[in-house]
Order: C-alpha cells, then structure tokens, then sequence
C-alpha cells in the first residue's frame, strides 16, 4: 500500500509555516492528496454572561479564524507545485466536539499529520488524539523545531513486541521502504538471546518486505522515553516509528507513559499508530 491521501492539521499560529511546508513536502514525496483542515472552534460564552453577551462578537472572532486558515492555506497552495492536488476542508464545532470530528474526518485518510502541541492539554493536542486514538489511522508528529522538508533517509523503529507498535509498523511500511537505513530499537531484557528479543522476528518481517532492519538493543532504561529520543539523535534518524500508548476517561482521551514524554520532548517527526 501507498500513501495516496493525506490529511494535515493546517494552521496559523506561531511556526505554523514550517509544519505545514513539512506536510506539503511530505504529500509531494509520496506523490499524495494533500487536504488541510482548518478548525473553527465555537466560542461559548462564560454562563455570568449568558443573555447579555454579544452574539456578533463570537460571530466576528469565527469569521476572522476563518480568513486566517483562508490566507494560510492559499499560501500553501502557491508554494506546491502545478501537479499537487491540494484541498481546503473547514470543522466548525465546539472544542470538546472539535476534536471527535477531527478524529472522524482522520478516518478517510492513509495518514495525518499534526504538529507538535505544547506540554498542556490544550485544544490542539486533544485534536492530534482525536486523530490517534479515533481514527483507527496513524498519525505523524512533527516537532515545532524542526525545519526543512520531510526526510525518509534514517528510519528508527521502537519496538517492544507490542500489537501497538506492530501495527504502526505495518502502516509505516510505505516509508520504511524510501529508507536506506532501518534501526529497529529493542530494551534490554536480561538473560535473552539474540534471536529472543522481541525484534528478531519482525526484522525477517521486515526483509520479506524488502527492508534490511538493523537490531539495536539498548541498555535497561527509567525514563525509556527519554533513551529512544536519545538513540535518536544518536544516529541521526530521520523519524521515529511507534506504537502510541493512552485510554479514554471519561471519554477525554489520554495519552500516557512513554509517549507523552516523546510527544513531549520529540526533536524528529513520530509516526504512531494505535
């Protein structure tokens, strides 16, 4: 399978030219549909305010995100070449809904792409986990930091044998396959063999597919998290394939333990499935 249709988080705030440059580039490497979508949220008025507060104010506040996402997605549109297909969608909703629309929306795509949210849960991560864990589609990260075009030359795997991360494998394959060099990273378990590590045999996996996966262990870890972003950087990996780990609460969505400390912490793009 190719990667054909691609969805993005279009947006307008701060560094939000080179995320959406790095989306435009990755659609255009794959040779894929690029749609970006614009959210609006709905404003809702504090309840002291309730009969008094002005509905055209919320209404002009819409408005004018609107002609932002607008300007910025025409400015997308003027940097693609004549050959890419690209395409405005726009979610109106309140922000609690935003995000389960957004995630609906994930579900008619090959992959989605966000960018990095800051450390609190604000309404743009919660959009990137409506994707994640609504979608039943992976979804790629990309840092705040990073510039320049997407890169598939190093690719790393973080691999724990998991039904997550096989399945973020699985989705990645199509990426994996642009890549001249594949690490697939294992923690340490005492007392196994080689052929024993629970990446053994999803690198003859992966040779059957045609990819060549190098088998890395890394010493036991407290903060694996931190010992993947590490390694990463180590070997100058292009991107990082994961399996995303949360739950839902309450039906608020959660991402948790190592990956929202790589989520966190990321300095390369995370390709993650769930």
């Amino acid at each position: 399978m190719a990667l054909k249709d691609i969805l993005f988080l279009l947006e307008n705030g701060d560094k939000s030219e080179q995320i959406n440059a790095y989306a435009l580039s990755f659609a255009q490497q794959c040779g894929a549909h690029l749609t970006a979508a614009g959210v609006i949220m709905e404003m809702i008025p504090p309840a002291s305010f309730m009969g008094e507060y002005p509905a055209d104010i919320l209404a002009g506040i819409a408005e004018q995100t609107q002609r932002e996402l607008e300007a910025c997605y025409q400015r997308l549109k003027a940097a693609a070449s004549r050959e890419q297909e690209t395409e405005l969608v726009l979610i109106q909703a309140y922000p609690g809904l935003s995000r389960d629309e957004f995630g609906r929306l994930a579900r008619h795509f090959d992959v989605t792409i966000v960018g990095q949210g800051p450390e609190s849960l604000n309404d743009d991560e919660l959009l990137a986990e409506g994707a994640l864990f609504g979608s039943g589609r992976p979804v790629l990260v990309v840092p705040r930091s990073h510039k320049g075009p997407a890169k598939f030359g190093k690719a790393m795997i973080a691999y724990d044998g998991s039904a997550m991360s096989a399945r973020a494998i699985a989705d990645a394959l199509p990426l994996l396959r642009k890549s001249g060099h594949v690490e697939l990273v294992t923690i340490a378990h005492k007392d196994k063999a080689a052929n024993q590590l629970p990446g053994f045999n999803m690198t003859r996996h992966l040779a059957r597919h045609g990819i060549t996966a190098k088998l890395k262990e890394l010493p036991p870890a407290v903060d694996v998290g931190a010992s993947i972003l590490s390694y990463a950087a180590d070997m100058g990996a292009d991107y990082l394939v994961m399996g995303a780990y949360g739950h839902s609460r309450l039906r608020e969505f959660v991402i948790g333990g190592t990956t929202r400390t790589i989520i966190n912490s990321m300095t390369l793009p995370v390709f993650m499935a769930h």
